[in-house]
């Protein structure tokens, strides 16, 4: 995580919530080391503020609802999606400066996403591509998990998939991700690390999935958007002359700062095939989610090191970390010219 070095990119877009957590009762949820609640008004808009009431700090999320305000729960000051005190108990007017923080909100695909720096910046069309997740062509679902580790650990082990022979062997285990090399590709856009492995066993996931028995072609093909925004695609086919059989798969993973050392990891597993069966989503679901609880199990200890390392860290590199790599040169990028103003 070198590239970031614990520090956190604020002019960004990033998920905050699903679209069913937030409601007509306040959530509290902190994003970049900031509290925020969110809540929807009457036509059914999402809201977020500061989660801090100018007259004595205490959270908005412990108030309630009014209409399409929020009212504090300590001493009823009530406040508007703007952030703006709009009504004061007991009092004719609104006291000078009676205001907290807003923070612009978009909704796509089931995703509820925040802006979490100049607002004059925070355009809609910079909301990354998760469109799989509204389209009737994939299936799967997906959940959050709470992980205590600084985001870039998570993203760093996304865009670097050898550990997958040796930390998910009963699941996504496979020789071709340490025998076949990888390819990086970056248009100042996105980032691509692309690796394509021929004629291979397939892992026990595609087996499963595909009900491939003999050799496959698979291909992935991780595709990266700061901060945190991954989509990993993947294609696996039978090898073999006469084999039509192929299945499509969509891993979509929103990193999102809680603090500088935890993370709200927002995911969804979608496929292609065999869209309609329940049963099989469930399995995909809990086999991904088992999948990711191995990683966290790596990726935590490995947050505690770098914690309690007498000096900084000096990552050693090699081809496999190609996309890692660039990744970092770019969010180092984008972090000095944001802190540049």
């Amino acid at each position: 995580m070198d590239g970031d070095n614990g520090r956190l990119l604020k002019n960004a877009w990033y998920v905050c919530a699903w679209d069913r957590e937030i409601g007509s009762e306040p959530l509290q949820r902190w994003i970049c080391g900031e509290p925020m609640v969110f809540w929807r008004r009457r036509d059914g808009s999402a809201a977020a503020l500061a989660d801090r009431c100018p007259h004595r700090d205490a959270p908005l999320s412990l108030g309630r609802v009014v209409g399409d305000d929020i009212q504090c729960g300590y001493h009823g000051l009530v406040f508007d999606a703007d952030g703006r005190c709009v009504a004061v108990p007991g009092e004719d007017r609104v006291p000078e400066g009676a205001c907290t923080r807003s923070y612009p909100v978009v909704e796509r695909w089931g995703w509820v996403f925040v802006w979490t720096g100049d607002p004059a910046r925070a355009d809609p069309a910079l909301v990354p591509d998760y469109h799989w997740k509204g389209d009737p062509g994939w299936a799967g679902k997906g959940e959050t998990l709470h992980v205590r580790a600084h985001y870039g650990l998570l993203r760093d082990n996304l865009l670097d998939l050898t550990h997958a022979h040796y930390v998910h062997r009963q699941t996504l285990a496979t020789d071709g991700v340490i025998e076949f090399p990888i390819e990086t590709d970056f248009d100042g856009e996105s980032l691509r690390v692309v690796r394509d492995m021929r004629g291979i066993a397939p892992s026990p996931f595609f087996a499963r999935i595909g009900r491939f028995a003999g050799k496959v072609d698979h291909r992935q093909e991780i595709v990266y958007t700061p901060p945190g925004n991954i989509v990993i695609k993947l294609r696996v086919a039978g090898a073999a002359e006469g084999d039509n059989r192929a299945v499509g798969m969509r891993v979509l993973n929103a990193l999102t700062p809680e603090t500088a050392k935890t993370t709200h990891y927002f995911w969804s597993l979608l496929r292609d095939v065999e869209l309609d069966d329940a049963e099989l989503t469930q399995w995909a679901f809990q086999a991904n989610k088992d999948t990711f609880d191995e990683d966290v199990a790596v990726i935590e200890p490995q947050q505690r090191m770098i914690d309690t390392a007498p000096e900084p860290a000096r990552p050693i590199r090699w081809s496999v970390d190609k996309g890692v790599t660039q990744a970092h040169r770019w969010i180092g990028r984008l972090l000095a010219e944001e802190a540049a103003g």
